[in-house]
């Protein structure tokens, strides 16, 4: 199981470098947007690919996120329990989010593949094909689901790595 966190972990890591190079190129499409304006060209389709630049890097940064417990963590009921009845809990909640997170990759990746059946275009200026800036959304909604089951096998079979009783900085990100 190491092995597979460990390989898993490096998928996750890119994918939150990516997020944040596409987080610098969501920079530099909105000052070019503002220089355009000010000197009077034409942006094209600047701020529509800005936007699938936010979007893509939200959703690949999701896994990551999750995977290092940056996600608010609200432990009220938890921390009132221990041993078996926190596991417990701690497994139907993590149960609850990778179904959630399941539905949301399978949705995504439907929808990617109905905009390419359909040829779906943007109404912006670029006209871009839908298919192409859903198809790196889904792929980051399908990790961050991976890292949402990777984390409810954890629990189920190794919950002492991730307990944050046993933990070394204590469950940071609890509320």
């Amino acid at each position: 199981m190491a092995y597979i966190s460990r390989f898993l972990d490096r998928i996750y890591l890119a994918g939150a470098w990516l997020a944040g190079a596409l987080l610098v190129l969501l920079c530099l499409l909105v000052l070019y947007s503002i220089l355009a304006r000010l000197v009077g060209w034409f942006a094209g389709g600047a701020s529509d690919v800005a936007g699938y630049a936010m979007a893509t890097s939200s959703f690949m940064a999701l896994a990551y996120t999750f995977r290092t417990q940056g996600h608010i963590r609200v432990s009220i009921l938890s921390q009132r329990l221990d041993g078996a009845r926190r596991w417990a809990l701690e497994i139907w909640a993590h149960f609850v989010i990778a179904s959630v997170a399941s539905f949301l990759a399978f949705y995504m990746v439907r929808l990617a593949i109905d905009s390419y059946e359909y040829g779906e275009r943007s109404e912006g200026a670029d006209a871009i094909l839908l298919w192409i800036p859903q198809t790196p959304v889904a792929l980051g909604s399908i990790l961050f689901a991976l890292s949402t089951i990777h984390v409810l096998l954890m629990v189920l079979f190794d919950y002492g790595s991730i307990d944050p009783e046993q933990s070394e900085a204590g469950g940071p990100q609890e509320v």
